[in-house]
């Protein structure tokens, strides 16, 4: 695993071009590193989708918001 795939958040952007939809993937730590992405990205006239994913896991990925609390 890369050291930018080990940050907590899995960005993807995608975006229309003349040849068909691209995406983009980025890693990021907080979500205050995520505006400047789109800010100074390509046109978000274009975006056809943001995804926003935790890239990482403690837990088991079907445990429960209370499942964790009992456990933290």
């Amino acid at each position: 695993m890369t050291e930018d795939a080990a940050k907590r958040w899995k960005i993807t952007l995608t975006y229309r071009y003349d040849d068909g939809p691209r995406k983009t993937v980025f890693f990021i730590e907080e979500m205050t590193e995520l505006a400047p992405i789109i800010e100074h990205g390509q046109d978000w006239n274009a975006m056809v989708d943001c995804r926003i994913t935790y890239n990482g896991r403690n837990y088991p990925e079907d445990w429960t918001v209370e499942q964790i609390a009992k456990h933290a």
